[in-house]
């Protein structure tokens, strides 16, 4: 599956971007990265999440956090395509 972080996190509340060269550290919440979905569940109203293993990086590339069996509202995922296997 495809997190896409902006739809997790939402969007942020300032729209400016910081006009300084990227410092390490500073996360890449708007991207779309590669999870592992373990299993689906439904809520009592009716929405369906994703239980995913994924993790968010800084600007490069390095591993901030590593999320584990989260949570992610379902409108926050997507499918990727199948590698095709030889």
């Amino acid at each position: 599956m495809w997190v896409h972080l902006d739809r997790f996190y939402g969007r942020p509340d300032s729209p400016g971007a910081i006009d300084d060269p990227v410092p390490g550290g500073l996360l890449v919440a708007d991207a779309r990265v590669p999870g592992l979905l373990k299993r689906w569940a439904r809520a009592v109203d009716g929405r369906w999440f994703g239980r995913v293993n994924f993790t968010v990086c800084d600007a490069y590339g390095a591993v901030v956090a590593e999320h584990l069996a989260v949570l992610v509202p379902a409108a926050a995922l997507s499918p990727r395509e199948r590698e095709v296997r030889r």
